[in-house]
């Protein structure tokens, strides 16, 4: 069907892709590394801290496990606002803390028993040595993956500067439809994402410094495009 000649010309954005969102990713990391390693440093601070607790103090452990979510707010307010390319600085992840807490701390402490949870079912369920057990812990495992699935898109969204004022609860739907209707890309995404942390983890100081940056400036390229793709398709007619 043609446009009617006082009919706007309206194009559907191409989905993205993972190759690409990953060049895309690393471009703008090194132009914007700067400001992104003293954001990741203060990350990583937290996290070293964590390490530490976690062997002597648990229940300090679990509240430093919550409040990483504002430095993580921070890397990914920084990301989304150079994905939309829109003026950044450092300063900019700092005051995400005091502008996102609530969301932040909320998705963090949401996030933390959802993962303890589910991370007990499948340690006791395959340390068990039974069927039901087994059972019990490939569930759990199943619902351990389908929550960072969505979860990945969603950190994006919430720091997204277009969907300011967008209520939380259309973010978390958008970013579980995204999920559902590109199940193999976002399974792709993740295991780019597995396979970043892991090395990260092996070379800790990149862990520290680098890693999660690299992953907001990756998963913001994915999500933000397919989110704004998204919901065109959903509010706006398709000419051709």
């Amino acid at each position: 069907m043609r446009a009617a000649p006082d009919e706007p010309e309206f194009r559907i954005p191409d989905a993205p892709r993972v190759g690409g969102a990953v060049r895309a990713a690393l471009v703008d990391f090194y132009f914007n590394s700067w400001r992104l390693v003293p954001a990741n440093a203060i990350w990583g601070a937290g996290l070293f801290l964590l390490v530490l607790l976690v062997f002597s103090w648990t229940l300090a452990a679990l509240l430093v496990l919550v409040l990483l979510t504002l430095p993580t707010a921070g890397l990914f307010r920084m990301a989304t606002l150079i994905v939309r390319q829109q003026p950044v600085a450092f300063s900019d992840a700092l005051g995400a803390w005091r502008q996102f807490l609530r969301p932040a701390l909320l998705t963090g402490l949401v996030l933390s028993i959802i993962s303890l949870v589910l991370g007990a079912n499948m340690v006791v369920g395959f340390a068990s040595g039974e069927p039901l057990g087994w059972a019990l812990a490939t569930a759990a495992a199943w619902g351990l993956v389908a929550t960072w699935a969505v979860a990945l898109p969603f950190w994006p969204l919430l720091l997204d500067p277009v969907r300011a004022g967008v209520p939380i609860g259309d973010r978390l739907r958008v970013s579980a439809t995204l999920v559902v209707a590109s199940p193999v890309r976002y399974a792709g995404l993740l295991l780019v994402v597995l396979v970043v942390l892991i090395a990260s983890t092996i070379l800790f100081a990149a862990l520290l410094t680098i890693s999660i940056a690299f992953v907001a400036l990756l998963l913001s390229h994915y999500t933000l495009p397919a989110a704004d793709r998204l919901e065109q398709r959903q509010t706006q007619p398709v000419f051709r």
